[in-house]
This record gives structure tokens, sequence and C-alpha cells, in this order.
């Protein structure tokens, strides 16, 4: 992991940030992955500002490894830090505000970390067939802790922490979902109508 520079304390217009942190007693200095949609900026913005921050980031593409490989630089880079760096800290203040960036909190190895966002990249839909997912789309993740939590916390190893940001009209609102099962398998292959009529609710899942 790259060496980063500690911040003391979180930012105070984060509302929930600190909060969720302190109720699950995570330590400042804890490991996490940083989740960043990449795409929603210009080309090369992201890793320009991730660069600006750390000179030495541990980073990757979260469609390595899938059947999207080859796509890989549309969609999110991941990057292996701590809550305390100022990259993590960053994130937190300004990606959070376009509901661009996911922290997943986790002492698992970077691929078996984010096991269950790559095996939920495709599913199929009953009426609709093979439907591209943004599993790490923050809309997304609010619906799902609403009304599907249990696919929710399929995406993450157990003790796992996932954090994502909600823009209410100007105020960021965090949330977060802890992983229960050991076994990462993601959201099921096969969805139902149901989730389908679940998804027309959240903009820009699929591409």
């Amino acid at each position: 992991m790259s060496a980063t520079a500690p911040v003391t304390d979180m930012p105070e217009t984060i509302p929930g940030f600190q909060q969720i942190l302190e109720r699950q007693g995570i330590a400042s200095d804890q490991r996490c992955l940083l989740i960043i949609d990449a795409a929603r900026y210009e080309e090369g913005e992201v890793l320009r500002q991730i660069y600006t921050l750390d000179d030495d980031p541990d980073w990757l593409w979260l469609l390595d490894q899938t059947p999207f490989e080859r796509d890989r630089d549309a969609g999110p880079v991941v990057v292996d830090t701590t809550l305390d760096s100022m990259l993590a800290q960053d994130a937190a203040e300004k990606w959070a505000a376009d509901e661009a960036v996911l922290v997943l909190v986790s002492e698992r190895e970077p691929g078996a970390a984010l096991a269950g966002f790559r095996q939920s990249l495709l599913v199929q839909l009953e009426h609709y067939g093979p439907c591209f997912l943004r599993p790490y789309d923050s809309r997304f993740l609010a619906m799902m802790a609403e009304h599907r939590p249990e696919g929710l916390v399929s995406l993450i190893g157990k003790g796992d922490l996932l954090m994502w940001s909600i823009d209410g009209g100007g105020a960021i609102a965090w949330s977060s979902a802890v992983g229960i099962k050991t076994d990462v398998r993601g959201l099921n292959d096969a969805q139902d109508a149901s989730f389908e009529q679940l998804l027309t609710s959240v903009r820009g899942l699929s591409g």
C-alpha cells in the first residue's frame, strides 16, 4: 500500500461519515478501498487528482478480471489507501458530493474485497434479458438498502463496511452496510420482475 499523509480530523462538512465510522468502531487509520466512478468525469481527471494527493497510489480498475475487462477504463478506479489519508479525505469531500465514490473498509486483499461487485455487473432480468448493472452506483445501493437489504450485503464480505453518499438537494448524507457472510457471491444471476421494477427508479444503472 502506498504511504499517504494523514489528516487529523474528518471534514465537518460531511454529515454522517465520521459518525458511521465511530458507530462501527473503525479506527481512523483503517485500510479502505475507494471505488471512484471515473466515467462521471472527463477522461484522466480522476487519475490526475489521485496523483496530486498521492505520488505513489496503489490503484486498479474495478472491471479487471471480469468479462468487461476490455473496457476497464470506462469503469471505476479503485484505490487501496487508509481512511486518514489525504486522498480518502478529499474523496469524501469532493467526489461524494457527486455521488461518485464508495468507501469499502476491509482488510481483505482487493480481489477478494471487490468480488461481490465484480460478480454483480451482469444479471439476467426476467423480461428484458441480460443487463449490465452499476452496483457501485450510490442510488442503486440506496434502493437496495431500502428494498433488498439481503442483496446489498451480498456485495461485501463478513465484517466489511461499505459506505456511500447521496446528495439530498445540497446536503450530502452518508449511509452504510456491513457484510454478514464469508462467502461473497454478489447478486443472483437471475432477477425477477420485481427487481426490474425497482431498477426503473434508479437513474443511470445500465450501460
